[in-house]
């Protein structure tokens, strides 16, 4: 089944972001740095003696610092961003992987087409039903577990809205790191259930979905869902 337009892949609302936030650090320590260096070489012309001498240096030194400053930035969104975005792409493959059947749908990087602030990491639809997923790339502490709690409460709500499906609409947190393979927990979010999985657990649950009526052909209704599943994943709702 084919939507309108590209799919997008796993992780690219994130990927967009990163790539902002790294090209935009770049051209400010660019331009800094190019000022810096000109003035540290050549001086300023109405400057001279110890005054001109002193800023000399002393831009210099900014200089050295704002580096070790970007450097600093970079392995921040290295450590934060670039690890998150690997998180949902390895969750994508392992959606991707468990899914073959005309049933079951998937979208990646689910954003304008809800209304609201923030995406979707995946929304996939099975015969069971729709998960609404978020993806971390390893456990959170208690502090930040709530909130990613209530962030999936608040995107099934999203999804179940724009589907209006009969079908259930569940919320998945997804935690993709390999000491947190074998998780399967249930949790609530002011009334609404979210189940914590880890990737070998939810590829199980997906494949054991996938399975139900495999003999039965698709009902319309299942079957229009499934269009509009895939319909959320077109690159004309991916707006940065």
């Amino acid at each position: 089944m084919e939507s309108r337009g590209r799919k997008n892949a796993a992780g690219d609302w994130l990927r967009a972001k990163t790539m902002d936030l790294g090209v935009t650090a770049a051209m400010i320590f660019m331009a800094f740095g190019g000022f810096a260096v000109g003035f540290a070489v050549r001086g300023l012309p109405f400057l001279d003696g110890g005054t001109g001498e002193f800023l000399t240096v002393a831009v210099t030194i900014a200089l050295f610092l704002s580096f070790g400053m970007f450097w600093v930035l970079l392995r921040w969104i290295d450590a934060t961003w670039t690890r998150g975005l690997r998180a949902e792409r390895r969750v994508g493959d392992v959606i991707e992987h468990a899914l073959a059947r005309p049933d079951c749908a998937f979208a990646h990087d689910v954003k304008d087409a809800l209304g609201g602030s923030g995406n979707v990491d995946h929304v996939v639809m099975t015969p069971a039903g729709i998960w609404v997923v978020e993806t971390k790339s390893n456990w959170l502490g208690k502090r930040r577990f709530r909130p990613a709690l209530r962030q999936v409460a608040r995107n099934v709500g999203r999804v179940r809205r724009h589907l209006g499906t009969s079908l259930p609409v569940r919320g998945a947190l997804i935690i993709a790191d390999r000491r947190n393979r074998s998780l399967e927990a249930r949790y609530d979010r002011n009334g609404e259930p979210v189940m914590a999985f880890g990737l070998e657990t939810f590829w199980r649950t997906l494949r054991a979905e996938s399975a139900c009526g495999a003999d039965g052909e698709p009902a319309r209704d299942t079957m229009k869902t499934a269009r509009a599943v895939w319909d959320l994943g077109s690159t004309r709702h991916l707006q940065a």
